[in-house]
């Protein structure tokens, strides 16, 4: 992994095996208590594109990353702006999973002259979280990470995903998962979510009760430019569980 210090945290990003200024940039965040490690299955269909350049980063506090997480969307968004101008990113085909769908719209929103294209995956407009879920986080967070390998993946997905998932949401301090359950709560633009133009993918799975399919709905009947996917058989971690299907599903989007 490639790292950068940005404001005394030092963070971490996988890159792709080639970079040029000429090309467009794929950059892809991960939801909220996950890493970069989301994308795993997309790396050997990525990572060594000629055409297109790869940037896939540890959010602060996730994953390698140092740093203290952040507390809303909005300064996550901070974050990544200050990380696409550091790396000096252009025509970027910003592309997220739940919370890091979250901080794609909300950037594209702010800066649409630098996006090309959007990838949403598992996003709403609003990101409402259970009071319970938020409880639970907060107070009994191994019992939060072990419940939430069964909500959030199908039923019929591999073990070691779920496996792998709550190991990987083990990882991160339970004050930065719990700080962006609370940022994905407060998350809302419904009323704003229409005045992205940019070419959009939205994915959404049957089996997904975090982000479930009206949410996609929404998305594809406020942004007018886009495309509407829905994954059968996955929960909320559709470009893992099914990852043959949504990677077809990419690769056609992006021209690859």
């Amino acid at each position: 992994m490639a790292e950068i210090t940005i404001s005394d945290e030092k963070i971490y990003y996988i890159n792709g095996e080639s970079f040029d200024t000429g090309n467009p940039t794929i950059l892809m965040l991960h939801g909220a208590g996950q890493s970069s490690g989301t994308w795993k299955y997309q790396l050997a269909l990525l990572s060594g594109l000629k055409t297109h350049n790869l940037i896939i980063p540890d959010l602060p506090g996730h994953g390698s990353s140092e740093g203290h997480g952040r507390r809303t969307v909005e300064e996550y968004t901070d974050f990544i702006t200050v990380l696409i101008e550091r790396l000096n990113l252009s025509n970027l085909i910003i592309t997220g999973h739940s919370m890091g769908a979250a901080i794609a719209m909300l950037y594209t929103l702010r800066r649409p002259e630098n996006v090309s294209a959007c990838v949403l995956t598992g996003a709403g407009a609003r990101l409402k979280v259970a009071p319970k879920s938020l409880e639970t986080a907060k107070n009994s967070y191994k019992l939060f990470c072990e419940a939430a390998s069964e909500r959030m993946i199908a039923e019929g997905s591999a073990q070691k995903i779920k496996d792998d998932f709550k190991a990987g949401m083990l990882s991160i301090r339970h004050e930065v998962c719990y700080n962006d359950l609370l940022a994905c709560d407060e998350f809302d633009i419904m009323e704003e979510v229409s005045r992205i133009t940019v070419p959009t993918l939205i994915l959404s799975a049957t089996e997904d009760i975090l982000t479930p399919v009206k949410y996609g709905e929404y998305l594809h009947s406020a942004i007018r430019n886009s495309d509407f996917h829905i994954i059968p058989g996955s929960g909320h971690f559709m470009m893992q569980e099914q990852y043959g299907q949504f990677n077809r599903i990419l690769s056609e989007f992006l021209d690859l």
